[in-house]
């Protein structure tokens, strides 16, 4: 008895397993699936009963209701009807019986059963888990020995006792195991449709894509697939750019083709510019960037094409302007270094040149004096001692001119420097050469600067004595010497309580001899806030000033990087 039972088992699983890999690979309307997944059903259900364990002539048991009772759970009601009244009628009409209306019976619970399960999956969306198929299954087959009790002349009390528990064991299991085909057949199917809609969007994407791009197979190097975009680009319809080597549109040589197909598999994220050839023979620069990715289960190499000509004639272009520029900068450095020394040495030679008649003139004036001096009036003395100054006077705007020309040549070399202390030292040397006078010096202590000693110290000596110049009238005279910061730059500043001046003509204050006070008031050559600016522009910083006529003068100035 168990024996035939098993037998029966094993046919109905292999038959199952014959429509389970018939009916997944199946791809039709749902309708049309269903129809075809009941008539499935009912033949199976047929040829379940066609093999059927016997107790006496029209008594039979075989595996239909776990054919039935699957109908019903993963076809659905059409599935199930169709699978029902095959099953049925053939049980009813062509076996018959006296176990006939109990058959009929098993029939149609196994796929009620079935079709509640369905209805139940459906609406609460729990998975079937082994568990809950066994549940099933023995509901199945409780419902069958149930309708055991139909038999007529009571036969159940003999033939219930045989069949029970075999039919509660390896019924509920065998059902198990061919809905386990069904469940990953369910999943199989979902995985494709997912895999389907994934490879649907990326042919969306990858068609309607706005930039060029292809598919190659890093093994051979041939295009597998181009988007609109490539022919466009290219000028070949997408099916004759399909199955060209990817050689056979770079302008470069095969083996350098080939390595970057090579290095973009390596890195995965490779970019190169070169030269593809088009429909039309012309070659175009095109920037390419190149990834491998699995596509349809194989690796392949995606590019995406950039038409680069423009931006590379551009560069060639501002390349070539670039090398014109540095062509005319080198020439016009050179010609301006040439000036500066033909400047340089005009200056040393009018510089001697100059010298020697002031030399001769105020020592011939001074002969005169010597030698005459006794013989002379008041006025003519007055005329040696005026020739003799301006001769002096001359002299020293030369030694100016030169030093202001030097500054621009001179190089720089910073240092670090004690501000406060220089600034000392400077005012010291000032006021030995004035002892008649009392200057009060306000000196902020700790100020450090990196800059060019010398040159700074040039600047210093200019600013601090025109302070010391301009408040030789005021009784107590004060110059102060301070820093601040602003916006992350230091600015220093010397400052007087002095004559100051107007800031209308301020414009003219660092241009070489331009005096905005009498210079028989105020002597000097017109040239030190020249120098001075001139050095704080070599140091990358800058000098104005603040002022008012009678209030003093404030000078500032930075010293750059």
């Amino acid at each position: 008895m168990v024996v035939a039972i098993l037998q029966n088992i094993s046919l109905i699983i292999l038959i199952t397993m014959v429509y389970h890999y018939v009916i997944r690979d199946l791809r039709a309307k749902p309708i049309t699936v269903s129809i075809i997944g009941g008539l499935l059903f009912g033949s199976v259900s047929v040829l379940a009963m066609m093999s059927p364990v016997r107790f006496e002539a029209g008594i039979i048991y075989d595996g239909r209701t776990i054919i039935l009772a699957i109908a019903g759970l993963f076809g659905g009601p059409l599935t199930a009807a169709i699978a029902t009244v095959m099953a049925a009628a053939f049980r009813l009409f062509y076996i018959g019986g006296p176990g006939a209306p109990t058959g009929a019976t098993t029939i149609v619970t196994a796929s009620a059963v079935g079709l509640a399960a369905y209805y139940w999956r459906r609406k609460t969306g729990k998975e079937l888990t082994f568990k809950r198929l066994i549940a099933i299954g023995l509901l199945v087959h409780i419902a069958m020995l149930a309708a055991q009790l139909m038999l007529p002349e009571q036969r159940w009390k003999t033939i219930l006792p045989v069949i029970a528990l075999p039919i509660l064991i390896l019924y509920p299991l065998a059902f198990y195991l061919v809905c386990k085909l069904f469940l990953d057949n369910e999943e199989r199917a979902r995985d494709r449709a997912m895999l389907e809609e994934s490879e649907a969007r990326y042919r969306a994407l990858f068609q309607n894509h706005r930039s060029t791009m292809l598919l190659v197979n890093p093994d051979t190097g041939v295009i597998i697939d181009a988007n609109l975009e490539a022919e466009k680009f290219y000028g070949w319809p997408r099916g004759e750019l399909i199955g060209k080597p990817l050689v056979s549109l770079s302008a470069s040589p095969p083996e350098e083709t080939e390595e970057r197909i090579k290095a973009a598999l390596a890195s995965k994220n490779a970019s190169f510019l070169c030269r593809h050839r088009l429909a039309s023979g012309a070659l175009r620069d095109v920037d390419v960037a190149a990834g491998p990715f699995v596509y349809l289960g194989r690796t392949v190499l995606s590019l995406i094409v950039h038409d680069a000509t423009a931006r590379v004639e551009a560069e060639n272009e501002v390349r070539a302007l670039n090398q014109n520029l540095e062509r005319k900068v080198a020439k016009r450095t050179q010609e301006l270094e040439d000036a500066n020394r033909e400047l340089e040495s005009f200056a040393y030679s009018v510089s001697h040149d100059l010298r020697a008649p002031l030399r001769a003139l105020e020592g011939f004036s001074t002969l005169l004096e010597e030698e005459a001096g006794s013989s002379l009036d008041e006025t003519a003395r007055h005329y040696l001692d005026r020739i003799r100054r301006n001769a002096s006077k001359m002299s020293q705007l030369i030694d100016d001119l030169l030093r202001l020309s030097r500054i621009g040549r001179q190089s720089l070399e910073r240092s670090e420097i004690d501000l406060s202390a220089m600034v000392r030292d400077v005012a010291e040397d000032i006021a030995a050469q004035y002892p008649g006078r009392t200057v009060s010096m306000r000196i902020q202590e700790g100020m450090t600067a990196r800059a060019d000693k010398a040159l700074l110290e040039v600047a210093l000596v200019n600013l601090l004595g025109n302070a010391w110049k301009f408040t030789a009238s005021v009784p107590e005279a004060v110059i102060g010497f301070q820093s601040m910061d602003r916006g992350g730059e230091t600015i220093y500043s010397i400052s007087d309580n002095g004559v100051g001046f107007d800031m209308a003509y301020s414009q003219n204050l660092f241009t070489p001899f331009q005096r905005l006070h009498d210079e028989r008031e105020y002597a000097g050559s017109g040239i030190g806030l020249s120098l001075a600016r001139r050095i704080f522009a070599r140091h990358g910083g800058r000098i104005w000033a603040e002022a008012a006529p009678g209030k003093g003068a404030t000078f500032f100035f930075t010293l750059g990087g």
